[in-house]
């Protein structure tokens, strides 16, 4: 791992990338967690990312900023309820004052309503991140 994706890391955010129909990348900003050398986040089941992800499962995750180090893959959209709840407590690790006073209510009650999903990117080989697990999950 290059001394700047780890910088990036620590950041817990990334610009995850999704290709429209027209071949566009259309990057959008998500918290990150590390997972086996996958990075996972949480978003909501009818999101035009997840819409986008289920047609064409390459993408990019430009880590720590919008032109931060570059990692492409394969992303898979996963609805079992204890992965979402895994990283709903990654989140609270990473960004616990964020999750306090903004969004960790909500995340919660749509998480209880089976409206959230764990988006994961198997990173393309070599696997920058093989073998990592970020120590929140």
């Amino acid at each position: 791992m290059t001394p700047e994706l780890e910088r990036a890391l620590k950041r817990h955010t990334q610009w995850f990338g999704s290709y429209k129909a027209s071949g566009e990348l259309k990057k959008i900003q998500v918290w990150l967690v590390v997972n086996g050398g996958q990075i996972e986040f949480l978003t909501p089941g009818n999101s035009y990312k997840v819409k986008r992800t289920r047609k064409n499962p390459r993408v990019m995750c430009y880590v720590g900023s919008k032109d931060g180090p570059a990692i492409s893959g394969t992303a898979q959209i996963i609805t079992d309820r204890s992965e979402v709840a895994r990283v709903y407590r990654g989140y609270w690790k990473t960004h616990p004052l964020r999750m306090a006073i903004v969004i960790g209510l909500r995340l919660w009650i749509e998480m209880l309503l089976n409206k959230r999903v764990v988006v994961r990117v198997q990173p393309d080989e070599p696997n920058p991140l093989e073998g990592l697990t970020d120590p929140a999950t």
